[in-house]
């Protein structure tokens, strides 16, 4: 777990002037602060899983529908109302466990935890696995059962430059996106989030 921990004392007894020492006050020294963000996860135990999970998350934070650290109650007061098979992904509470998928399912919201074993992802329950995160959304979402509909990227409207980077790749497909005769900028923005859901 990266940052630095500090333990505040606090003072509830009033100072004793008669018993503070005379001159100039001294300095306190201060610990430095951490730069890197306090987690709840365990240290990873392998560089590939590290890699894969940072991947992951640099994917999610231009999907649009990756909400973070979403408590489950709220999770699912936002699927409540919408249409089934709507889902996002969030944070999983659990240090074990780095994202949960959350979807409106025929009885009502429900979440799963999302694992990461062997260099491969897959729900919970499921005898599925897969290299990336997003092969697993789109399995559900093309499996015959339809559990996974369309992504819950929140009310507010989404950018033309968002719309039409999904509609490149779904048009020529992620393989083929440096081969496109357009800019090499406009070809790192598509590469940036090279998935069509």
């Amino acid at each position: 777990q990266s940052g630095v921990c500090l333990r505040m004392v606090q003072h509830n007894d009033p100072p004793d002037h008669a018993a503070a020492p005379q001159g100039p006050p001294q300095p306190t020294e201060v610990p430095p602060a951490s730069s890197a963000p306090q987690t709840h996860f365990h240290p990873f135990r392998h560089q590939r899983d590290r890699n894969l999970i940072t991947q992951a998350a640099d994917y999610l934070a231009r999907s649009g529908f990756y909400w973070g650290p979403l408590d489950v109650d709220e999770a699912h007061a936002r699927l409540a109302s919408l249409p089934v098979g709507t889902f996002l992904i969030r944070d999983s509470t659990q240090t074990d466990i780095f994202f949960t998928l959350s979807y409106r399912a025929e009885d009502g919201p429900t979440s799963v935890r999302v694992l990461l074993k062997n260099g491969t992802f897959s729900l919970d329950g499921s005898k599925h696995s897969f290299p990336c995160i997003f092969s697993l959304l789109d399995f559900y979402i093309t499996s015959p059962k339809k559990s996974l509909k369309r992504p819950y990227r929140g009310d507010a409207p989404q950018t033309l430059q968002d719309l039409s980077r999904r509609a490149v790749v779904r048009t020529y497909g992620r393989d083929s996106i440096d081969r496109l005769p357009v800019s090499s900028g406009l070809k790192d923005f598509v590469n940036s989030y090279p998935f069509s859901i």
